[in-house]
C-alpha cells in the first residue's frame, strides 16, 4: 500500500497519516482521491480512531490537506460523500466551509446494509475567501 501511494502521489490520490505530536501512533488518515486534473476536482476522505475524537485533530489535518489541494494541486472543487447519519462528520465539513449539496438515496450497500449518502462540496474561491 505504501509503495502504491508513493507511486501515485499527487496524480490519482494523496493519503496522509495523522499522528499526534507527542507520540508516534497513527490515529487516523485523510486523503484526496479520484483526483481529476482536467476538471481540477477531487474527493476527500478521512477516518480517525474513536480515542482521538473531539480534540480537533481531524480539523487540523483536513485544513492542511485542503490548503495543499487548493494551493499546490490547484483544485477548483473538493467533494465529500458521507453517511448522513454521521452528524459529527457533517459538522466537521460545514466548519471547514463545505456546503451540503444534496442526498442520494440508497447509494451504498455495505455488509448488506443499504444506506443513503450526503454530498458536500467546497470550491477553491470559497476556501480562499476564508483566509
Amino acid at each position: 500500500m505504501i509503495s502504491r501511494d508513493i507511486a501515485t502521489m499527487d496524480k490519482e490520490y494523496l493519503r496522509l497519516g495523522i499522528e499526534l505530536a507527542h507520540g508516534s501512533a497513527l490515529v487516523g488518515t485523510c486523503a484526496l482521491f479520484d483526483i481529476n486534473a482536467t476538471c481540477r476536482r477531487a474527493e476527500v476522505g478521512y477516518g480517525l480512531a474513536s480515542t482521538a475524537w473531539g480534540n480537533g485533530y481531524m480539523h487540523e489535518a483536513l485544513t492542511a490537506l485542503l490548503q495543499y489541494g487548493f494551493d499546490v494541486l490547484n483544485l477548483n472543487r473538493v467533494e465529500a460523500d458521507i453517511d448522513p447519519r454521521n452528524d459529527s462528520s457533517a459538522k466537521s465539513l460545514l466548519r471547514l466551509g463545505f456546503s451540503k449539496e444534496g442526498d442520494l438515496r440508497e447509494r451504498w450497500i455495505v455488509d448488506g446494509e443499504v444506506s443513503d449518502t450526503a454530498l458536500f462540496g467546497l470550491l477553491q474561491r470559497e476556501w480562499m475567501a476564508r483566509s
